[in-house]
C-alpha cells in the first residue's frame, strides 16, 4: 500500500518535530510506501520550520509565499500526493505508537465505497475524543447532520476520490472550514467511521485551533463556516435533522458574540425554539455574556460536561 500524510503547517517549527518523529519512528509494513508533504502556510517562522523538517530527508517541504489558509494549504499538500490511503494530520499533533498495525486493522475493514474513513483520537492523557468510542460502522448524510456520532476524528480518503474531487472546498479565509467537504462527500455516498485510534489530539494546546476558536478572531471564523454550511446544507438540515440544525444555529450566535459580531442577537432570535428550552436558555446566556466573561462560561460549560469538549 501507499500510503500519503499531508500536513498543514502554520507556526508550527515548535511543535511539528514530536509530529514528525512520531510518524517516522515506526516501522512499515513489508509492501509499504509511505509519503510526508509539509505545506509551509506562508508562516512568520519558516526558517525554523525549514531546519525542523531538514532533520527529516524523507519528508517532503512546500512552502506557500504567503499565508493563504489552512484550506490552499492542505490542497497544495493533496496535489502532489501519489497514496492508495491519504491522511490529513495537523502540525501539532502525532501518530499513536505502533500506527502502522492500527492503520492495517482500519484499511482490512473499510469499504471501497466509502470515500472517506473517520478514526477515533484520544488526548494525551487517555481521553477519547468523539461521543461513541465504540461504534464502527457507516456514517449516513443525515447521520453528519443530526450529529450522531460528534467528536474529534482523523480523516483519511482513499487518494483516488480526494485528488478526483479536487481536495477540500475552499470556503475562503485563512480557516478551514471541513465540513464544507464532508458534508458534501456523505451526500453522494456514505462514509465510514473506525473506533481504532490512531492520532493523538492536543487539545486547548496554545496556538491550536481548539484554542483559536475560543478567541473573537478563531470564533469570527466558525460563524463564517456555519454561514457556507447553512447556504449549501440548509435544506438538508431542515428536512432531516431540523434539531440539529437549531442546536448549531445557536451554536452559531455563541460563537459570533465571542467574535463581537452585532449579529450575534439577531441569530440566537432566529434559532430558539420551544422544544430546545435549556439550549436556548444557556446560548442567551452566552451571547449576552459576549467577551471574557462568555469566553470563561463555555470553557467553564465544557469543563463540567455541560458543553461538548470536541468536535
Amino acid at each position: 500500500m501507499n500510503l500519503s500524510i499531508v500536513i498543514p503547517a502554520f507556526q508550527a517549527a515548535k511543535t511539528i518535530p514530536a509530529t514528525l518523529a512520531s510518524i517516522l519512528a515506526a516501522p512499515l509494513p513489508e509492501g509499504w510506501r509511505l509519503d510526508v508533504v509539509v505545506v509551509d502556510d506562508g508562516s512568520p517562522d519558516s526558517a525554523a520550520l525549514a531546519s525542523a523538517v531538514s532533520s527529516y530527508p524523507a519528508v517532503m517541504l512546500f512552502c506557500l509565499p504567503q499565508n493563504q489558509g489552512k484550506t490552499k494549504a492542505m490542497n497544495e499538500g493533496i496535489a502532489r500526493t501519489t497514496g492508495d490511503v491519504v491522511i490529513l494530520l495537523d502540525a501539532d499533533d502525532t501518530l499513536v505508537s505502533g500506527w502502522p498495525t492500527v492503520l492495517e486493522r482500519v484499511v482490512a475493514n473499510w469499504p471501497r465505497e466509502c470515500p472517506i474513513c473517520f478514526t477515533a483520537c484520544r488526548t494525551p492523557d487517555g481521553r477519547v475524543t468523539v461521543t461513541h468510542p465504540d461504534y464502527s460502522g457507516l456514517l449516513s448524510f443525515s447521520d453528519m447532520l443530526a450529529e450522531r456520532f460528534s467528536g474529534e476524528y482523523l480523516p483519511m480518503f482513499w487518494g483516488d476520490d480526494l485528488r478526483g474531487s479536487g481536495g477540500y472546498r475552499d470556503p475562503g479565509g485563512l480557516w478551514g472550514c471541513e465540513m464544507l467537504t464532508y458534508l458534501g462527500f456523505a451526500k453522494k455516498h456514505p462514509l465510514w467511521i473506525s473506533a481504532e485510534v490512531i492520532r493523538v489530539y492536543y487539545a486547548g494546546r496554545p496556538g491550536s485551533l481548539s484554542d483559536s476558536v475560543m478567541r473573537a478572531s478563531g470564533a469570527a471564523n466558525v460563524s463564517l463556516c456555519y454561514d457556507f454550511v447553512f447556504d449549501a446544507y440548509g435544506e438538508d438540515y431542515r428536512h432531516l435533522a431540523p434539531r440539529a440544525y437549531r442546536r448549531r444555529r445557536l451554536r452559531q450566535a455563541v460563537f459570533a458574540a465571542i467574535a463581537g459580531e452585532a449579529r450575534a442577537m439577531a441569530l440566537w432570535r432566529n434559532a430558539i425554539h420551544w422544544r430546545l428550552p435549556i439550549e436556548s436558555a444557556a446560548a442567551l446566556v452566552l451571547v449576552l455574556s459576549r467577551g471574557r466573561i462568555g469566553l470563561g462560561m463555555v470553557r467553564l460549560g465544557k469543563r463540567l460536561g455541560l458543553l461538548r469538549r470536541f468536535g
